[in-house]
């Protein structure tokens, strides 16, 4: 999807707008963090050494950026189903059968 259609624009405004309030009310994602918070003491009770803390780093900053991602796409086909939908173009068989017999 081109980054400069109005959808990625919208999906973009919401993502780092409106997000930011569901997320802190979300009980389901704050627990998610809280559980995240004790394992990043852990680690850092280790003591582990830079080049493994900064392995560490960089894998959980990757799985982080595919789901991100994936959420995105997934937000973005939603979005493109329910405007296809509301133009017509994927309306169930029966609906269109209505549409021409108007």
């Amino acid at each position: 999807m081109e980054k400069d259609s109005a959808l990625y624009q919208l999906m973009d405004t919401l993502m780092h707008s409106v997000m930011n309030g569901i997320v802190s009310s979300d009980r389901e994602y704050q627990a998610i963090l809280r559980k995240s918070d004790v394992y990043s003491g852990e680690l850092e009770r280790m003591d582990l050494s830079k080049e493994i803390r900064l392995l560490i780093d960089r894998y959980v900053s990757e799985q982080n950026a595919l789901g991100s991602r994936f959420g995105m796409l997934a937000y973005l086909l939603g979005f493109s189903d329910c405007k296809a939908m509301f133009l017509g173009k994927c309306l169930p068989t029966e609906a269109k059968e209505m549409n021409t017999e108007l």
